[in-house]
């Protein structure tokens, strides 16, 4: 399954909206996707999963690069939106409250 990616400006903050499947085979180019907003002006980066309907070991890989790379711009970095199973992948590896600020 392809990646879906689209961005959303507002002022300071840019949201990078991910659809599709993130694995093996795709997150290079979330991780490609990220590094660019990481690397730009954008005060707060947010990765919406709302549109993602499975995510393994890499799409969480490429997330947690993302936040490393925005913590040492001193950006601030958000996953939101994961729902299903992309939420149950985060909660279990414990890496939820780590990309979204949130519990549970």
């Amino acid at each position: 399954m392809a990646l879906s990616l689209s961005l959303q400006r507002d002022a300071d903050r840019v949201t990078l909206i991910v659809g599709g499947e993130i694995d093996i085979s795709t997150a290079d180019e979330l991780e490609h996707a990220i590094a660019a907003l990481t690397n730009g002006e954008a005060g707060t980066v947010v990765v919406s999963l709302a549109d993602v309907r499975f995510m393994d070991s890499a799409g969480i890989n490429a997330l947690l690069k993302g936040r490393r790379w925005a913590d040492e711009r001193g950006q601030q970095f958000r996953v939101t939106d994961a729902t299903g199973i992309v939420r149950q992948v985060l909660d279990i590896t414990g890496v939820a409250t780590h990309l979204t600020g949130q519990t549970g």
